[in-house]
């Protein structure tokens, strides 16, 4: 037999089993068979002396912020692509309208530009969102993010009795729909950050965590996970940041909550000293070093469930640095860097198990939001999207290489190990050394039914993945 596709002699990692020497046969867009000497292909990639990842699951994007949503399903699903990512989670933002009548479209809009699958979260601001929800499920988008503390004048917070609606009816729609939270005390926010454009109007970045205190980020998990246990909800909590919040996710899983929680790839490798300015500027802010340790801490215990980007396409000029801390604006872009910033500072920086790394960015975010096994892993019959990694492939991070709109990057002028030498996506060889083969296009909306939970899988957290378990060659 013939198979569409085989990557061959490559190390396969299984984030529920391990590291496999394997070749990976494709036939059409899925994942036909997973062992040694399998035949011939119709093209066949030699991975001698690389790794094979399941292609990433990015659960944290915002399109369409600053530039037209469909250009940036272009440029930043193509920035993606090329180091790895073959879906992404879109949080989409209607401050006022109803979602169901405009999802068709937006669906339609997207898979005609995109390079990269995807899913829908939806941000629940009113009364009228809330009421539609079952509308929503029904066209397959089961995740509903509601801040707890806001952007003001441009984002509105929700209090907590919209917050326990919320989660009571999303806890109607069945076991596979999900609450996200953006969760900091909005009060203790608003306060911390008055003060500190009182008392230090010239601020640094550095001085920014300080408007957003730890406490803030602890007080408001520790309510948003009551109120979830309260309503039988399924709780995600995005972008964790601090020490405290990740001993408040614990104290959630001791009382016994469904809730999963993610950090970024920013928070993970860049403290709030860093040299880079207010390019940094961010919500909820970088923290300190001793923070960030406590989170790749929090990532082998298995307290941290997924990691995402949290990655907006915004230009240097927007960010608006020269109007100083209280002037300029959040956002970044983050997709191009998602995984060798993982791979450098996990990894090779810290000894994090690849099956580790793998169960955060891959099979973690697709477990959580229900499109695993068919995303997430590499399985005979789930979809092949593949990355096919060298290790010690070494790059400096400069940001016209990146295929984003964004002309800046956080990480511009570091150095980072673990790039793609191919990434496959529907079984097509999508990026070959970092030039992108894939037509706009390409991308496919993904539905999600209400009815189906799929995060067993990421309810092992794989025993704490310290230690790599290596299976047994095929």
């Amino acid at each position: 037999m013939s198979w569409d596709l085989v990557i061959a002699n490559g190390e396969v990692v299984i984030p529920e089993l391990g590291i496999v020497e394997a070749d990976v046969a494709i036939e059409g867009d899925r994942v036909a068979a997973l062992g040694k000497g399998l035949g011939a292909a119709g093209e066949t990639i030699d991975a001698t002396g690389q790794v094979v990842l399941p292609g990433v699951v990015d659960p944290h994007v915002h399109l369409g912020l600053e530039n037209p949503f469909a250009d940036d399903a272009s440029t930043e699903t193509a920035s993606g692509l090329a180091s790895g990512i073959t879906t992404i989670g879109i949080f989409l933002r209607s401050l006022e309208d109803p979602y169901a009548p405009q999802l068709p479209g937006i669906r339609e809009e997207y898979e005609a530009n995109a390079f990269t699958d995807c899913f829908f979260h939806l941000q629940i601001f009113n009364e009228a969102q809330l009421a539609e929800l079952a509308a929503d499920a029904e066209l397959g988008t089961t995740s509903f993010k509601f801040y707890m503390h806001g952007l003001p004048g441009v984002v509105p917070s929700v209090d907590d009795g919209f917050l326990l609606a919320g989660f009571r009816a999303i806890a109607e729609l069945g076991d596979g729909a999900i609450a996200c939270v953006h969760a900091e005390n909005d009060s203790i926010v608003l306060r911390a950050t008055a003060a500190l454009e009182r008392e230090r109007p010239d601020g640094t970045l550095a001085d920014w965590a300080d408007s957003h205190p730890d406490e803030a980020e602890a007080e408001a998990i520790h309510r948003a996970a009551y109120l979830a246990r309260l309503a039988g909800c399924r709780l995600y909590v995005v972008h964790l940041s601090t020490r405290l919040g990740l001993e408040e996710a614990r104290a959630a899983r001791e009382a016994g909550g469904r809730v999963y929680f993610e950090t970024t790839s920013p928070l993970l490798s860049i403290a709030k000293d860093d040299p880079i300015g207010l390019l940094g500027k961010m919500s909820p802010p970088l923290r300190s070093q001793a923070d960030l340790d406590a989170l790749w801490e929090g990532v082998l215990d298995g307290q941290i469930d997924t990691v995402g980007t949290d990655n907006t396409s915004r230009s240097r000029a927007a960010k608006q640095v020269d109007a100083g801390l209280h002037g300029s604006r959040t956002g970044y872009p983050a997709l191009a860097t998602h995984l060798p910033t993982l791979i450098e500072e996990g990894y090779h920086r810290r000894s994090v198990p690849l099956t580790t790394i793998a169960r955060i960015a891959c099979m973690g975010p697709a477990s959580v939001y229900g499109a695993y096994p068919r995303k997430g892993t590499i399985t005979v019959g789930g979809d092949a999207d593949l990355a096919v990694i060298d290790l010690h492939q070494e790059h400096t991070v400069r940001p016209e290489e990146l295929h984003s709109f964004s002309d800046f990057s956080i990480f511009e002028g570091r150095s980072m190990r673990g790039w793609p030498t191919a990434v496959i996506k529907a079984g097509q060889v999508a990026v070959r050394d970092g030039e992108i083969l894939a037509e706009p296009g390409s991308g496919r909306y993904i539905r999600r039914d209400p009815s189906r939970r799929t995060g067993q899988g990421v309810a092992v957290r794989c025993g704490g993945s310290r230690p790599i378990r290596r299976a047994p060659a095929c």
